[in-house]
């Protein structure tokens, strides 16, 4: 036996170490195969390790067979009988070996298509199918009368079993020549692959009728595939969703139907239990929607059923579990390319969300999602749209119909999250932009770190390269040079303000480099600060970072430069950003803000006696009025921090004029009215209380 702790990684041991031991002697093998059926294969206590054990089981089989084709069956039956052996002596507590054996049962049932193809005798395979499928009928009703321990672990490994019969099923309903055409249950199955699963189904639909044997044991499958689909579980979810497809695959027309809209009922309603779930019925309505292309209703009426549902779910439920499930449905279904125009709003909703809970930011799971659907989106997409092949089916929208109105839902998006403090957002944007861009300039970004400064700087000079956006998406995206940038900003100044250290200074190094590039780069990155600061009141995740931002930029001297800043306007949406506001970081991003711009009138002095247009020279100099007026009403605000912070602001704006000096020897938390309207009036600031 090949002891995994001899190797780095149990999986490479029972995979490559095991396989290779095998093909040197087929002694190894079956000591390999034994093993593999004790405490270190399917008894151990890892699911994975596991799943590992039942692959290797169907390889090294498999291999044993091609190792003496004249007795390939006997060892296919061979192993097969050596998993039911087994089965029939375990407890009904020795749930992790049951769920080991009937893996590797159905890992041997996926080498079935192989070993048919090799020319077998006609009567052995009949022998053969006709056995497994009385064995399969004997396993499938024992999980509809039998209570286990660990019930998602026995339910994942029976809807495997499922999937992996899906060939047996197929050679006992169709002529013995057809055999040679066989693919693995879990090919059939896959969303990729959909030309396969209709091929199937279409087999099935001309057969005058489903054989008894095969009608009573897929009678069994629904309550199988019933059991897996309401598990919270991933791996549980994930196989009982391609078995769903397979009791599709071998039901009539009308029952396909029936048990279609009844997984659509489901949906669209949410669970009134709170242990209720139904994720599993989401996933098995998206991988079902190819089939119901064969429904013999009005054009589309069938795919609508599955989108409509998909929707009507997505805008009433506001649960994060929910819409994650929904977007990770999306992402592995070709319904949401061929159907690209109806979701698009969708992703575009995922992608903006921000919730927030005890938990803290939640919305960034659907974030995350909904950047990983619009990946695969922007994969087909681009792929097709390079190989000139834009147009669509009768159900389906063309990538020319869809891919411009796309562009501007998801790109700009994309790239304010390719920017937000969140790393393990931030890293999947990253990966999503990349397919974006030009196919040379792609692979240098692709490498960049996304934390570097050279990472935010390329960001920052994207939309002024000529070739760095995909030729199919650049008009559209660029259409806006103010919307890319204010887009842009409001992720940015997460990264900028409230990121890791390294983060912070990496985003901030970059942005201050862009803007003393140009005088072009300064003014648009001014105005969309400022424009964010007015678009996006009440969001205080982006309107904090950014009035912390405005003050950072000031603070290196790049803010006050640019001459198309309207300081009286930037003044008046900070005080409507502190209005009311209880937030005690709010109001210390706004004083900042405040001090900063009410030393604009010495900078100018020192640049000139007109640094500024005259068309904004007023403007400015009402803005500088504003802001100082707006410090001596923050002196009298109730908290005691508040005017503390508003004390250092006044500090960094006289001090080097000498007219600070009233400012110390006083504890300004405790200071009386008094005291606070003598300070006011000795600086010259215009109260406003």
């Amino acid at each position: 036996m090949v002891d995994y702790h001899g190797v780095a990684l149990r999986s490479r041991a029972v995979h490559e170490v095991a396989l290779n031991a095998t093909k040197l002697s087929s002694q190894y093998g079956a000591a390999l195969l034994d093993g593999l059926l004790g405490w270190r294969g399917i008894g151990g206590a890892d699911a994975s390790a596991r799943r590992d054990a039942g692959a290797s089981f169907g390889t090294l089989t498999m291999e044993l067979s091609r190792q003496d084709p004249s007795r390939c069956i006997e060892q296919f039956a061979a192993s097969i009988d050596r998993v039911l052996a087994r089965l029939r002596t375990l407890q009904n507590r020795q749930v992790d070996e049951r769920h080991g054996l009937l893996l590797c049962l159905a890992a041997v049932l996926d080498w079935f298509p192989e070993l048919v193809a090799g020319r077998q005798p006609v009567d052995s395979v009949t022998n053969l199918t006709q056995r497994i499928i009385r064995d399969l009928e004997t396993i499938f009703k024992d999980f509809q009368t039998t209570t286990y321990r660990k019930p998602e672990l026995v339910a994942e490994a029976a809807s495997r079993l499922i999937t992996s019969s899906l060939p047996i099923l197929q050679a006992a309903s169709t002529p013995n020549s057809a055999c040679t055409y066989l693919q693995p249950g879990f090919k059939v199955v896959s969303t990729e692959n959909i030309g396969d699963l209709l091929g199937a189904m279409k087999a099935v639909d001309a057969l005058d009728k489903i054989p008894d044997n095969l009608a009573t044991l897929v009678s069994t499958f629904n309550y199988v595939a019933d059991a897996g689909l309401a598990r919270p579980e991933k791996e549980a979810i994930a196989a009982s969703s391609e078995a769903s497809l397979v009791l599709l695959i071998f039901s009539r027309a009308e029952e396909r139907r029936r048990i279609i809209e009844g997984w659509a009922s489901a949906v669209r309603q949410r669970p009134t239990s709170r242990t209720a779930n139904d994720t599993g019925v989401l996933f098995a309505l998206t991988m079902a929607y190819p089939v119901t292309t064969t429904f013999g209703a009005p054009q589309a009426e069938g795919q609508d059923l599955v989108c409509d549902t998909i929707l009507t779910r997505w805008a009433s439920d506001n649960d994060i579990e929910t819409r994650v499930a929904i977007l990770q449905s999306l992402s592995q279904s070709g319904m949401l390319h061929d159907r690209a125009l109806v979701f698009l709003d969708l992703l575009a909703e995922g992608l903006n969300d921000y919730t927030t809970n005890a938990r803290g930011d939640v919305g960034s799971h659907v974030r995350l999602e909904a950047l990983r659907a619009t990946k695969s989106l922007w994969k087909t997409a681009l792929a097709e749209a390079s190989s000139g092949g834009g147009g669509g089916g009768a159900a389906s929208d063309g990538v020319d119909a869809w891919l411009p109105l796309a562009v501007s839902r998801l790109f700009l998006r994309t790239l304010r999250l390719a920017a937000e403090k969140l790393d393990r957002v931030r890293t999947e944007a990253h990966a999503v932009l990349a397919l974006n861009l030009e196919s040379s300039f792609a692979s240098g970004f692709a490498k960049l770190t996304y934390s570097s400064k050279e990472y935010f700087r390329t960001l920052l000079d994207l939309y002024s390269l000529d070739a760095g956006l995909h030729p199919r998406i650049s008009q559209p995206a660029k259409a806006d040079v103010g919307a890319w940038m204010a887009e842009l900003l409001a992720g940015y100044v997460t990264s900028a303000d409230t990121g890791n250290e390294d983060l912070v200074i990496a985003s901030r190094a970059a942005l201050a480099d862009f803007c003393a590039a140009s005088p072009q780069n300064l003014a648009a990155v001014c105005a969309a600060l400022v424009s964010n600061v007015k678009t996006r009141q009440g969001q205080d995740r982006v309107v904090v970072p950014t009035l912390e931002i405005v003050a950072f930029l000031c603070h290196v001297g790049l803010f006050q430069k640019c001459p198309y800043v309207d300081v009286r306007h930037l003044c008046l949406q900070v005080q409507k950003a502190a209005y009311k506001t209880g937030s005690v970081r709010k109001l210390e991003a706004c004083i900042k803000v405040y001090g900063c711009l009410a030393g604009f009138e010495e900078e100018s002095e020192e640049a000139g006696p007109d640094p500024v247009p005259v068309a904004l020279g007023d403007g400015k100099r009402a803005g500088i009025l504003e802001a100082r007026k707006r410090l001596a009403a923050l002196m009298f605000h109730p908290w005691p921090r508040v005017r503390s912070l508003v004390v250092d602001e006044l500090w960094k704006l006289f001090s080097e004029s000498g007219r600070a000096d009233s400012l110390k020897s006083v504890d300004w938390s405790k200071a009386d009215k008094a005291s606070l309207t003598r300070v006011v009036e000795q600086l010259g600031l215009r109260q406003a209380v």
